[in-house]
């Protein structure tokens, strides 16, 4: 699988810094980043960096089979968290944890992961995924 290279770099910053945007109006916080409001339609946003923030997973799923050429990144596990200071809400990849220990309400933070790249000369392609907070 290819990925476009200009793409990729045009979006760094919501990959790389998880950048969302906050309503001036209604308040809400949302990823990725858009300059109007999902909820009440206001072009009054501002740039938000969520990096930082921890998250609390709401829901997920285990997902066991993969495309070819990813037979090694399974299980994978796919999850909608919320993070605890701007309230967004991320659907995202969850790692560094067994699918047993998997749990509603964990505390999470994000990590950068490396998720693919274009041969062994080519870009490599980093993603934020979340993972249980390391005490």
């Amino acid at each position: 699988m290819r990925f476009s290279i200009p793409r990729y770099w045009r979006e760094r910053q919501t990959y790389y810094r998880l950048k969302a945007a906050k309503c001036l109006d209604c308040g809400r916080v949302v990823y990725p980043y858009n300059d109007r409001c999902r909820l009440c339609g206001s072009t009054r946003v501002e740039e938000v960096e969520l990096l930082n923030e921890r998250a609390v997973l709401l829901t997920y799923t285990v997902i066991y089979s993969a495309a070819e050429g990813f037979e090694d990144k399974r299980p994978v596990v796919i999850g909608i968290v919320e993070t605890t200071e701007s309230k967004a809400r991320l659907l995202t990849r969850i790692t560094d944890v067994d699918v047993s220990e998997l749990k509603t309400g964990m505390l999470l933070e994000p990590v950068l992961r490396r998720v693919n790249e274009d041969g062994e000369s080519g870009l490599i392609y980093y993603l934020v995924s979340y993972r249980p907070v390391v005490k």
